[in-house]
């Protein structure tokens, strides 16, 4: 049952997950459905293109949340390979209207999605992204969207909580958000300038703010309290904050593994993914790289010689 206090956030995340979007992803979530139908519980659209409403030649980012991986797979490996490492990663390429839609999409479970947004997942890759405002573009019915609804709440809760600790004795709600995102990028090889947690941040800024401030009245924000000028008081805990930085240093050890392994498993699944991923370098670092059409065909033994060129140019931390 909802907490009555938290209602302000659930009322949030109910406006955000009904905002309209364009016809082009509209199409895209009704291929997705046709192609697998009641396999489909639900499918989240959030990303750059969200955030940026103007219509642009870009590539959509959904979430395809479903109940079992082998009724959406078909094939059992891929629905292994889904549940050891989640999530699969695929990419769609569509006409429509005198055009090409084009779209990545990340599979995972319902019970993943449960699981990877509560204070229980180590990593942040879940519970950090559904913090962020995402729509809902399709969902089976009102008990998957329910489902949603819980995760996405799970989700502020738990990364508001997590850089907590870290925190110093007076902070503004934006800083909390700030000092998670980065602590979150941390944990995987990333291309994105230090700015970034700024550029997630400043376009809803009143959102954050509302946020952090419904969890600290709902007590939510343990040991923090609200103080003049819209600022947190919390009083340094030194056994916290030396448990809290040696999680996220285990973070960012096992980001560091897991990230190259399903950038390998998505060389598998994405077609056309070494020209997707080194366009996404290239848009957050501006250093780009076009691959040789061996290494278009041979994704897998490229990467490292890339990846080690890219380094090397300053395209990751």
């Amino acid at each position: 049952m909802l907490n009555e206090a938290l209602t302000p956030i659930a009322d949030r995340i109910g406006r955000e997950l009904s905002q309209p979007v364009a016809d082009p992803v509209r199409a895209a979530a009704d291929e997705l459905c046709r192609r697998h139908g009641d396999a489909i519980a639900a499918i989240l659209f959030y990303g750059s293109c969200l955030r940026d409403k103007e219509d642009r030649d870009r590539v959509l980012d959904f979430y395809v949340i479903v109940d079992r991986y082998r009724d959406y797979h078909g094939r059992l490996h891929w629905a292994v390979l889904n549940k050891l490492l989640p999530p699969n990663v695929y990419y769609l390429a569509m006409a429509y209207e005198n055009r090409t839609i084009r779209a990545k999409y990340a599979v995972i479970s319902v019970d993943h999605l449960r699981h990877a947004t509560s204070r229980r997942a180590l990593m942040p890759t879940l519970w950090a992204r559904f913090s962020q405002p995402c729509a809902l573009i399709y969902r089976r019915d009102e008990s998957s969207a329910d489902k949603v609804r819980s995760a996405l709440l799970a989700a502020i809760e738990t990364t508001a909580g997590a850089a907590l600790p870290l925190m110093p004795e007076r902070f503004s709600p934006r800083d909390l958000w700030r000092r998670v995102f980065q602590e979150s990028y941390r944990t995987e090889f990333r291309a994105e300038r230090a700015n970034r947690p700024d550029q997630l941040i400043d376009p809803y800024a009143d959102r954050y703010d509302m946020l952090t401030e419904t969890l600290l009245a709902a007590g939510r924000l343990a040991g923090s309290t609200a103080i003049d000028g819209g600022l947190i008081g919390r009083q340094p805990n030194g056994l916290q904050r030396v448990a809290t930085r040696a999680i996220w240093w285990l973070r960012r050890l096992t980001g560091k593994i897991l990230h190259p392994l399903r950038l390998i498993k998505s060389a598998f699944t994405f077609q056309g993914g070494l020209d997707y991923v080194l366009w996404k370098i290239e848009k957050h670092s501006g250093i780009k790289t076009e691959p040789t059409d061996w290494q278009r065909r041979h994704p897998v033994m490229a990467a490292p010689l890339l990846a080690w060129r890219l380094r090397r140019q300053g395209a990751f931390r």
